[in-house]
């Protein structure tokens, strides 16, 4: 199928609202580009896969993400965030189908006095459906971040799976970061976890590169880079440079 991928990249310049429907067994990836106050609807029909791919970069950025997938559908999510300033997300995928799958994978660099809030929410209502959200952070200056990862397993969804994951490190006391993960299991029969993560640099990791003679700053970037940077990996071409520049220049 990978053969048949299609690359899409979708401007909000003209319309703020737009529909996408992926047809049976097409395979495609999709980049979102100049969000602000933009409005994405997915359909993803059975077998599909969609790879959607969001670059936070201008000053303010703000997305209301819908999704709907019927069986054996899969919709891959990766959201990377390294804009200076607020900015807003909201995602919310139904799996409607049985064996739908849908991952949620960002990392966000959030500096000086910005505020970054991402609503992120999955509903199983399909038999052996499956959703994970992983997340990474880094807070700086006086920045907020606030994270709400929301799971609901519904009545009769039986065999589904829902993970959350969410770490954010904490570069300066006066940042702060929220994280909310929330799992509503109205059915028996099912696998769900989460997990949270809030804190400074791991201690033992700075130890380690400080003995081998490197700068502490220096040290502080490089776990930073470490950090952020896999989201990188889900890009390309012009966007995965950027991205690098990015973060590079804001640790």
């Amino acid at each position: 199928m990978e053969s048949n991928l299609m690359k899409q990249e979708i401007s909000f310049l003209e319309n703020k609202e737009q529909e996408i429907n992926v047809k049976k067994d097409e395979v495609i990836s999709l980049d979102l580009i100049d969000i602000t106050g933009a409005s994405l609807n997915l359909f993803l029909q059975k077998n599909s896969v969609c790879n959607l791919r969001i670059f936070y970069e201008n000053a303010k950025n703000d997305l209301v993400l819908h999704a709907n997938l019927v069986e054996n559908a899969t919709l891959n999510i990766y959201f990377a965030d390294f804009s200076s300033g607020d900015s807003t997300l909201s995602s919310n995928v139904i799996l409607l189908g049985d064996e739908a799958k849908s991952t949620f994978k960002f990392s966000s660099l959030v500096t000086k006095n910005d505020t970054k809030k991402y609503s992120i929410s999955f509903s199983h209502i399909g038999e052996k459906t499956e959703s994970n959200l992983e997340g990474y952070s880094v807070n700086c200056d006086t920045s907020k971040l606030k994270v709400e990862g929301i799971s609901h397993i519904e009545k009769d969804s039986i065999k589904s799976k829902a993970s959350q994951k969410i770490k954010a490190i904490l570069f300066d006391e006066t940042s702060s970061a929220i994280a909310n993960p929330i799992l509503k299991i109205d059915c028996d029969d099912i696998e769900a976890s989460h997990a949270c993560a809030i804190g400074s640099l791991n201690d033992e990791h700075l130890f380690y590169l400080l003995s081998r003679g490197i700068a502490l700053e220096d040290a502080k970037k490089l776990i930073t880079f470490g950090y952020l940077n896999p989201i990188v990996n889900y890009f390309d071409g012009k966007t995965k440079e950027e991205l690098e520049a990015l973060i590079k220049k804001g640790i």
